[in-house]
């Protein structure tokens, strides 16, 4: 029961330390630089765009490529953790001007995501966004509690979706698995683009 406050009081310091401004964004924009590195080389490298975090995964899919990056922030009593996924077909990554449209359509996504996030944790109000919330309580060897929300756009168009995630307990938070059940892409494999779709 002494980590009775702590739980207590971790919505209140979550309250003041919610996904910063402009996460969604930040993190659809290194998703675009991983396809444009794949469309420039018909490879994934591995390797996190400058100024992106490290953890991304790249996704075969039979229609394209999906690419999910997520960030995880350490705060006071817990962590925070941020994830944007989306998606591109293999049409749009082997012509130019597909692929800039195809990214400025994820980065509006993403900013859209962004606003239904800012009005999920003031009001608890998604907007036109659909989400699904899910909380856990962890016990034994670490104990806490564990917050997820997954938030996408029902409106038949592009994949692309957000994870908002927090906990209080001091255990490493898993990747957001609920946003990608493909096949991975290893670093190195070329990426045939002109598959027949």
């Amino acid at each position: 029961m002494r980590n009775l406050p702590l739980l207590l009081a971790l919505p209140f310091m979550l309250h003041s330390t919610v996904a910063t401004a402009d996460d969604l964004p930040r993190l659809a924009t290194c998703a675009n630089k991983v396809f444009n590195e794949i469309s420039r080389t018909q490879k994934w490298s591995g390797k996190a765009p400058a100024t992106c975090p490290p953890s991304i995964v790249v996704e075969k899919r039979h229609d394209g490529v999906l690419v999910t990056v997520w960030e995880i922030r350490n705060i006071q009593g817990g962590w925070i953790r941020s994830a944007f996924s989306g998606a591109m077909g293999y049409g749009e990554l082997a012509r130019k001007k597909d692929l800039a449209n195809a990214g400025s359509d994820i980065l509006e996504r993403a900013r859209h995501l962004d606003r239904c996030l800012d009005s999920i944790n003031s009001t608890n109000n998604p907007l036109d966004c659909r989400d699904r919330a899910t909380k856990s309580y962890l016990a034994g060897g670490e104990s806490g509690v564990e917050n997820d929300r997954i938030i996408w756009l029902d409106d038949n168009g592009r994949h692309a979706v957000a994870e908002y995630s927090y906990g209080s307990s001091s255990a490493t938070p898993d990747p957001p698995a609920d946003l990608f059940t493909g096949q991975q892409i290893k670093p190195g494999l070329t990426i045939d683009l002109h598959m027949k779709q």
